[in-house]
């Protein structure tokens, strides 16, 4: 493959069309800062040409090329948009701004700027396609547009999207085998090397995926989905470095619906983003999920409430269908001054107590209910209840009406185990009927967010993760999550909020490696609108004093996050702001004691002291004790798979 590139004098604008010759065409982008730069390229391949984009970032008064030319092209079934395409226009918008409001999230006000372009091309049918670029000042976003009027649905059979990377390091977790519970982005993440196939018995890599390189981070993912397009994954194979998109397996959903993508004219692809920088904190810290979502649905947001919860399936899988296994969980919530109790699976068959006496029962101890369902019509197989009612409109609507009346809050849907486009649609079902009745949306076995959370504020988490649940049934799980939950903040939780159930402080199954202390942290560690917390009202209450007040007051809404320290597989310090209170944790991913040394200067002022909650002298001890940084750092010593948290105003 030969690289075209006609070399001229670059014109002073962000995104030009430099010269149209033959069959090559060059075109560039920078960020508003000018630290980014996205070069696309009509590369020749013997007697056809293919559009390719690349990625730059200025390091020293120099752009540094850190992706290498990645394909672009996607193929309808009645039209391919991938050779020899023709340009036709180009239109550019510079300086654009965009600023909104969460409900929740790592950070509620968000205010960001970008320039965009937008390049028309046409095939050789004399059908036309855009691609919409962005250039942000943390990470590149892109589309495709396809133009025109039809009513008739026409067909995406395939995406030649591409990813293309140099040597480094990439962190991704496969996407799982079919099953009757997968796919659901739980399988574990893995570092390996740039261009390692996906493991035989998995279908490729999920997304987001994380790139270390040339001196730079990059975190790949997707967002802006209107329920016209499947969601999608990348290919197993990806020699030398190149990532492709791959579509939903066929054999999902039990077989049912098909793994393309159809919709009438006009019709925008999802985006595909990669969020970068020199640092790990413009990859944690990332809004690109949200900033490439559509604005909020619902008007006025005042009734939804994030918050903190109860849930006792952890502890005893059976609990939800006995009343009076229920009523200590209650009376746990209302002491600890949380605000829901999640009631589970199979809640429909309560003995000794229904439904309607927990409901009026909780809400004399000022606690409000969310209640379980499965996602399930044909498309899943789980036989767990209630089932059937979250696939058909009509019978949906008339269920959260109906538990809306009894004063229930919120549902935590499941086992979807599809990323097939009549999925996705079902999401935005459930969310905008759930909106309708005032409930609040938290969806298990199910896809990864994809930036919902802007579109609809009343999505207030998300599974898509190995969580503490598997203490129950994976005998790995002890032994790998410490790692793994030190990648998840720069992958899995980056691009949204993740409900990985913490606080499991007693053992289940299987016997947890981490300490107190890191259990304590991941309340601070982990980003999501209402946080389960999983263990019993007897082990958490028997917790020393600090750490329950602690757990009493900690917050799950923050109007800032700051990545302070860490590496992924590693280690991971985390500081959040609630009001006029900073929050501050770290874990120890790894089975060794190592110190700590925190740079405190990126918070903007330093405390004289902090009150931190430590390990003590084992793994199943804590201290409380006050610390003061010096020269701006805070220095600790972390227990083997240990973890501190603390806070301050």
């Amino acid at each position: 493959m030969a690289l075209k590139t006609l070399k001229i004098a670059l014109l002073p604008v962000l995104m030009t069309l430099l010269v149209s010759c033959n069959t090559s065409t060059y075109f560039q982008l920078e960020s508003p800062d000018k630290l980014i730069r996205i070069v696309i390229d009509q590369e020749e391949d013997q007697s056809d040409t293919r559009l390719y984009y690349s990625v730059y970032l200025k390091k020293d008064d120099t752009y540094q090329q850190i992706m290498d030319p990645s394909p672009l092209g996607v193929v309808r079934e009645d039209s391919r948009f991938v050779e020899n395409l023709e340009f036709v226009s180009e239109e550019k918008l510079l300086n654009k701004t965009d600023e909104y409001t969460l409900v929740t999230g790592k950070k509620l006000h968000v205010n960001n700027s970008f320039n965009t372009s937008t390049p028309i091309f046409e095939n050789k049918d004399q059908k036309q396609v855009s691609l919409e670029f962005r250039a942000y000042n943390n990470g590149i976003a892109f589309r495709y547009h396809f133009i025109g009027e039809a009513e008739d649905e026409l067909t995406v059979t395939s995406e030649l999207t591409g990813f293309d990377f140099k040597d480094g390091t990439f962190w991704g977790q496969p996407y799982d085998t079919l099953s009757t519970y997968t796919p659901a982005y739980e399988t574990y993440y893995r570092s390996l090397e740039v261009g390692t196939e996906a493991p035989l018995n998995k279908n490729g890599w999920s997304f987001p995926i994380l790139v270390e390189s040339e001196g730079a981070w990059m975190m790949v993912s997707e967002a802006g989905f209107d329920g016209s397009y499947g969601a999608s994954h990348l290919h197993a194979a990806c020699e030398d470095g190149l990532y492709t998109i791959k579509f939903a397996e066929q054999g999902e959903a039990e077989g049912y619906y098909e793994n393309t993508s159809s919709s009438s004219l006009p019709w925008a692809t999802p985006w595909r983003f990669i969020a970068l920088g020199e640092s790990l904190a413009q990859i944690m810290e990332t809004t690109l999920p949200t900033d490439l979502s559509e604005p909020s649905k619902i008007e006025d947001t005042s009734w939804i409430k994030p918050g903190r919860a109860s849930w006792s399936w952890w502890s005893d899988n059976d609990s939800p269908q006995l009343y009076e296994r229920m009523v200590p969980f209650v009376d746990f919530t209302a002491e600890m001054g949380w605000e829901y109790f999640l009631v589970d699976a199979n809640w429909n068959h309560m003995k000794n107590g229904t439904m309607e006496e927990l409901a009026v029962y909780a809400a004399q101890k000022n606690v409000d209910l969310l209640l379980w369902y499965n996602s399930g019509e044909k498309h899943n197989v789980v036989t767990e209840e209630p089932r059937d009612l979250m696939w058909d409109k009509d019978t949906r609507r008339a269920e959260f009406e109906r538990i809306s009346k009894l004063g229930i809050k919120g549902v935590k849907v499941d086992f979807f185990q599809s990323d097939k486009q009549m999925i996705i649609n079902q999401y935005i079902d459930i969310l905008e009927d759930a909106a309708d009745f005032k409930l609040l949306v938290n969806f298990h076995g199910c896809t990864m967010p994809k930036g919902w959370r802007r579109t609809w504020p009343n999505l207030v988490s998300m599974e898509s993760v190995r969580g503490e649940e598997c203490y129950i049934f994976d005998p790995y799980f002890p032994r790998l999550a410490p790692g793994n939950m030190t990648i998840l903040p720069f992958t899995r939780n980056a691009v949204g909020p993740m409900d990985y159930t913490p606080g499991g402080y007693s053992n289940n199954t299987y016997d947890h490696l981490t300490t107190y202390g890191f259990e304590l942290a991941l309340t601070v560690i982990l980003e999501t609108g209402i946080m389960h917390h999983a263990d019993t009202p007897e082990q958490t209450l028997g917790l020393p004093p600090y750490a329950v007040d602690f757990l009493k007051n900690v917050p799950v809404v923050w109007e800032e996050t700051k990545f302070l320290a860490g590496y992924p597989g590693k280690d991971v310090v985390i500081a959040r702001k609630n009001g006029k209170r900073w929050y501050i944790a770290g874990v120890n991913g790894e089975n060794m004691e190592k110190e700590l040394s925190i740079d405190l200067a990126r918070l903007g002022t330093v405390p004289a002291n902090i009150v931190l909650i430590i390990d003590g002298d084992g793994p199943r001890d804590l201290q409380s004790t006050e610390i003061s940084p010096v020269d701006g750092k805070l220095n600790i010593r972390l227990q083997p798979y240990g973890g501190f948290t603390g806070s301050w105003e």
